[in-house]
């Protein structure tokens, strides 16, 4: 006797094109009905649970750090990190992220993708034991980010 209702569907695998349509249609729904300002904190929050995925245990130097941060960007896609300490600031440059997926609007891509990273080096920082009053702030500079953790510039 054969029981079909208690095997398990097969689920169709995910393509890449599905997940870059998907991708596209959410970004676009997304720009249409919520705020700029409200997006970007969104994204700022889904950087922020990426982060807690990588605990940083035992990560007690900049090289340690980088060696950590760069096997989790790895294993995702999304480019890797140099970092660097100056007077004022920890400076990241975040190389090679994730191009948009086909049919995603570059600009909504690239405004979703640098408040993701700003939200996980930030959640990262401020794991490691920076203070209230040090931040987190990204830019683009050429094909790559730039983000600086440290006190707010006037």
């Amino acid at each position: 006797m054969k029981f079909d209702a208690f095997r398990q569907p097969q689920v169709p695998e995910v393509g890449e094109a599905s997940f870059a349509s998907f991708i596209a249609a959410m970004l676009a729904e997304f720009a249409e009905v919520v705020p700029a300002s409200r997006r970007r904190g969104f994204y700022v929050a889904v950087g922020r649970r990426l982060a807690a995925t990588e605990t940083l245990d035992g990560v007690d130097d900049t090289a340690a750090l980088v060696g950590r941060v760069n096997a989790f960007w790895q294993a995702k896609g999304w480019g890797r990190a140099e970092i660097s300490l100056d007077r004022d600031a920890i400076i990241v440059h975040h190389r090679h992220p994730p191009a948009p997926p086909a049919g995603t609007p570059v600009g909504l891509w690239t405004g979703m993708l640098i408040a993701v990273l700003e939200g996980a080096y930030d959640s990262w920082f401020q794991r490691l034991g920076s203070g209230p009053t040090l931040h987190t702030s990204a830019e683009w500079k050429g094909d790559s980010v730039e983000l600086r953790h440290g006190r707010q510039q006037a």
